[in-house]
């Protein structure tokens, strides 16, 4: 019998919310996200953001001034465009010119995340920038869960379908895929929280200092414990 194949990308349920619209991010990237789109337009600008869920980035965005173009592929609202990345069908109001294009925890759901970088550097004349993360697979915590169970956090057969990450990208294979997409001048940081609270945020802590006694240790975190690996770069 053949095998079901079952739909990925499905949404999982909102952590938080800002302006009551859900946010499906780990605790601080959003707003780690709108300090870098901060420093590349210091002066506002016209910003494409590809993968935006709810739309409560979109808003914190426009909320700060920059006028915003907001897509997904499975648009829960009218005001956001939608837009498959794996196979782009461009439109007057996303094909831009654009200033900058933000990308936020959105290659970990696409089948092939050069050709969406390619697409995206189409996008934009030389000097204007990107903004993109996705899951921290190199942090510590996430090299012993694939010790233990075989795959990083939030990774693995629990997360394939549901909320679709189907795609690792260790810090060294995404520089070098957006470095290969046309872009220069690439910035590399980590922010974000885990979802752990209570005993369990205790435990990661315990887990954390022994692994530092060990010599395991990451890149030193701009925002929180680092969950997320960001990257802003130059189209060149």
């Amino acid at each position: 019998m053949a095998d079901v194949e079952q739909a990925s990308g499905s949404r999982t349920p909102a952590v938080s919310s800002y302006k009551g619209h859900g946010i499906h991010a780990a605790p601080g990237v959003h707003e780690y996200a709108l300090e870098q789109v901060r420093a590349a337009l210091p002066d506002g600008g016209r910003v494409l953001e590809v993968g935006s869920g709810c739309g409560a980035l979109a808003l914190r965005l426009r909320d700060a001034g920059l006028d915003v173009v907001p897509t997904d592929l499975d648009p829960p609202h009218d005001w956001i465009a939608r837009l498959d990345l794996d196979h782009p069908d461009w439109t007057d109001e996303t094909r831009g010119p654009f200033d900058l294009v933000v990308c936020v925890e959105t290659l970990e759901h696409v089948e092939n995340p050069r050709q969406v970088l390619r697409s995206i550097r189409a996008l934009l004349r030389p000097g204007d920038q990107v903004v993109l993360s996705t899951p921290n697979v190199t942090h510590p915590h996430s090299r012993l869960l694939t010790l233990l169970r075989g795959a990083p956090y939030v990774f693995g057969p629990r997360f394939y379908h549901a909320p679709g990450h189907i795609t690792l990208l260790p810090d060294w294979a995404l520089t070098e895929h957006v470095r290969l997409a046309g872009f220069g001048d690439l910035r590399v940081s980590t922010g974000g929280d885990h979802f752990y609270r209570g005993p369990m945020r205790l435990a990661f802590r315990l887990e954390m200092a022994v692994l530092a006694l060990l010599g395991i240790r990451t890149r030193r975190p701009r925002s929180g414990d680092g969950v997320c690996t960001f990257v802003t770069a130059t189209a060149v």
